[in-house]
């Protein structure tokens, strides 16, 4: 019993001792840094006492919106602009192309001379849109860009803000670009609408979630799916028609040239064909107004001859 006892003793002395050299100095264990609970209300305060502090904060953070703003719906409306005429010259030519392959309509040197005037003015259509989706870029780029400050006077962690505010906003405006597709193709190229739709909810779902692993699988379903959708299948159809699927549709030429010179010429393509159109329209309301100008003549004419001059006969 008492050498039991004289063993415990000696453990705790070796104890203690081991215990106070690590305090004097010796090998310290090393303490975790419990990170704190997001406080909402401590956030706010923090964000009003620095507005208070600052009074251009909220000053900077309206002009960045504004601008956003601005650039945003210049965009957009620049983005249907495009997108919609493409539509309606698809439609149009969908409309001529059944005609003739019904027999009710043939062949002839006039529907040559217009399909190519329609291709002429169709030339820009995909600088437009692809300069459209820069400026939505752009535009929320400068809307996300306040967001930095905030998460750094919040107390939240903000060191790949610039990083994150990029990509976010590269993604934001490709899936709302593809769901505009959707919505302004789909009454023309119904399965090439869907395609545009599942590039775009899928990325509207993915992307909030922040997984690296989620957005590179979608980013290569996205755009591998679309070149192969868009361009891979047309081309390899392209010799025989004939054998091409229903369910693969385009939606015209999308093809950016790197070339400025070759943006100029699509520019002053469509710039030519629009103004031979007026021109042409120029000239047939000229002829109606000289045709009908001479059937009020022809019949003023008849109408003084059958009126009885003033004294004449009854």
């Amino acid at each position: 019993m008492q050498r039991s006892l004289l063993a415990l003793a000696l453990v705790a002395m070796l104890a203690s001792a081991a215990a106070q050299n690590a305090t004097a100095g010796g090998v310290e264990v090393p303490e975790v840094d419990v990170p704190e609970e997001f406080n909402p209300r401590e956030a706010i305060s923090n964000l009003v006492e620095y507005q208070e502090e600052h009074p251009n904060f909220a000053a900077g953070v309206a002009t960045w919106l504004t601008v956003g703003t601005i650039i945003f719906l210049l965009a957009f409306i620049l983005f249907l602009y495009s997108e919609i005429k493409a539509v309606l010259v698809a439609r149009d030519q969908d409309f001529r192309k059944k005609l003739i392959e019904d027999g009710y309509m043939s062949n002839g040197a006039n529907f040559n001379e217009l399909f190519e005037r329609e291709a002429a003015t169709m030339a820009p259509r995909p600088y437009l849109s692809v300069g459209a989706m820069l400026l939505m870029f752009i535009a929320f780029a400068c809307l996300l860009y306040p967001l930095c400050d905030i998460l750094t006077i919040i107390g939240l962690p903000s060191a790949p803000c610039l990083l994150i505010i990029t990509f976010g906003a590269f993604f934001a405006s490709i899936c709302l670009a593809t769901f505009w597709m959707f919505v302004i193709w789909s009454c023309t190229r119904t399965y090439a609408a869907l395609v545009f739709l599942v590039m775009s909810l899928t990325g509207q779902i993915l992307l909030p979630t922040g997984n690296p692993i989620l957005l590179l699988v979608w980013v290569v379903l996205a755009f591998g799916g679309g070149y192969m959708y868009f361009y891979f299948g047309p081309d390899y159809y392209k010799e025989k028609p004939e054998d091409k699927p229903m369910w693969l549709q385009d939606v015209g030429d999308f093809t950016v040239s790197t070339n400025y010179e070759e943006w100029g010429s699509a520019f002053n393509k469509a710039y030519e064909a629009e103004t031979a159109a007026l021109q042409k329209q120029a000239e047939a309301l000229k002829k109606q107004a000289e045709e009908a100008q001479k059937t009020f003549e022809e019949q003023q004419k008849k109408l003084t001859e059958n009126t009885p001059l003033n004294g004449g006969s009854k």
